[in-house]
């Protein structure tokens, strides 16, 4: 993972260096870490719109989540949107391997499903390819013993194209 974000940011330089010029973009794929450490991809589908795919890591297990996002600019700092949405998420985890806050089933292979929501800033770096953000996404899990993730949180690196 370190030497994913190393090479995101030397590509970051080059790029800078290059002068390269955003266009109107489809598709952005990243990083997240926080109190999750995985990747996105985003892929708008409107003007506003945008579907958007987060495969992480957490308690040593992983968690998809697709969600649907609304995004608004910001008019007073160029560059700067936000954005809400919703979506799914489902998780598993093996025996032994991770060690959640319920760890009374540790020793049980099992799956978490469930609803989510997310709130997150996002600003493009200097008019280039690069996006940085802030996410807060919390989640609800039907399972009897997981019930509300409220500590969800991340920055995102991504690069357009």
């Amino acid at each position: 993972m370190k030497k994913a974000i190393l090479l995101f940011f030397f590509l970051g330089l080059f790029v800078f260096a290059a002068n390269a010029q955003v266009g109107a973009y489809n598709t952005m794929v990243g990083v997240t870490g926080g109190t999750n450490v995985g990747g996105t991809v985003k892929q708008f589908i409107s003007e506003t719109g945008a579907v958007d795919l987060l495969v992480y890591n957490r308690w040593r297990g992983w968690v998809g989540a697709l969600l649907y996002e609304h995004h608004w600019d910001i008019r007073e700092f160029d560059g700067l949107e936000w954005y809400v949405g919703a979506g799914a998420h489902y998780g598993i985890w093996k025996d032994g391997k991770g060690e959640p806050p319920w760890v009374y089933k540790i020793d049980q292979d099992y799956n978490v499903f469930g609803v989510d929501a997310i709130v997150g800033l996002e600003y493009n770096i200097n008019h280039s390819n690069f996006y940085i953000g802030l996410y807060w996404k919390p989640a609800y899990n039907f399972e009897e013993f997981t019930k509300l993730w409220e500590d969800e949180a991340a920055f995102t690196l991504r690069y357009s194209f």
